[in-house]
């Protein structure tokens, strides 16, 4: 069983390296990578708790997913690029993960403000330094944690809420990526496409012309198993993958069940 995107606890994921690689052996996965946002720490420490237990029946690939944006297609839109099989000392990836960094800073402070000015909660400095203490990633779910301190605060309507903050300056260029991680060994996966429809309310057309706009910069695969996509929509990416001669890959998109309740380690299509 394949599952190239699971999240941990240093980016917005429930568990630590230990923890997820016990929740891997006992779903009988057998090749799978550790995508977290922004960083490559969770991916490590995995490899590192794998070396140390001697486990070498099951094929890890290293993993990253970059926050990214096009800026040259329909007025700009976000999209998320997962990046394997590099090395950890890749200086290309290395450059990206400090970029992105710096970028992910700004944005912090961006959230916090917002959500003063949407709840009147003001989060203090000593509340998102300990958070940051525990993540190398801060993202909604733990600002969402945060703000439960305060209250009793729905889930869905915080999310609702955040989708109106508008981030589009802390993204890297999705072209730049392409470029830098092929300098190295490393390949490079448009994620969940089925999301751009969602955000930006496009047709299935739209999402191709993104598929042939990245294929033309390097693009190796789409993730066309995903717990976001049923059937039809797995049969509609596998036919875009084949078009463009695309690798096809599988991500649940595993965060743990409290912040994503519906999605399985190991299960990569919508249930």
């Amino acid at each position: 069983m394949k599952d190239w995107h699971i999240h941990t606890i240093y980016s917005d994921g429930e568990y630590d390296e230990k923890e997820i690689v016990d929740r891997i052996l006992k779903t009988k996965i057998d090749d799978f990578a550790i995508c977290d946002h922004d960083t490559i720490v969770g991916s490590q420490k995995v490899y590192n708790v794998l070396k140390e237990k001697g486990i070498d029946n099951i094929s890890f690939h290293t993993g990253v997913e970059f926050s990214c944006r096009i800026k040259s297609m329909y007025g700009g839109i976000n999209v998320h690029l997962l990046v394997r099989d590099f090395e950890f000392d890749d200086k290309n990836i290395l450059y990206l993960i400090k970029k992105i960094s710096k970028c992910n800073k700004k944005k912090r402070e961006k959230m916090a403000k917002f959500i003063h000015k949407v709840y009147g909660i003001k989060f203090t400095k000593e509340e998102i330094d300990d958070i940051e203490k525990t993540t190398c990633t801060l993202g909604k779910p733990h600002m969402y944690k945060l703000l439960c301190k305060y209250g009793d605060f729905d889930r869905e309507q915080y999310y609702k809420k955040m989708n109106d903050l508008r981030t589009i300056d802390f993204k890297l260029d999705a072209e730049e990526v392409i470029n830098r991680v092929h300098k190295g060994k490393g390949k490079v996966t448009l994620a969940h496409p089925i999301e751009i429809m969602e955000d930006y309310n496009l047709h299935i057309e739209d999402v191709e012309n993104v598929v042939k706009y990245l294929k033309s910069v390097g693009l190796d695969a789409i993730e066309t198993k995903h717990s976001k996509h049923d059937k039809k929509m797995q049969e509609i990416f596998s036919h875009m993958a084949k078009k463009y001669d695309l690798m096809q890959t599988s991500g649940s998109d595993y965060h743990g069940p409290d912040i994503k309740p519906n999605v399985k380690l190991g299960v990569c299509e919508k249930m």
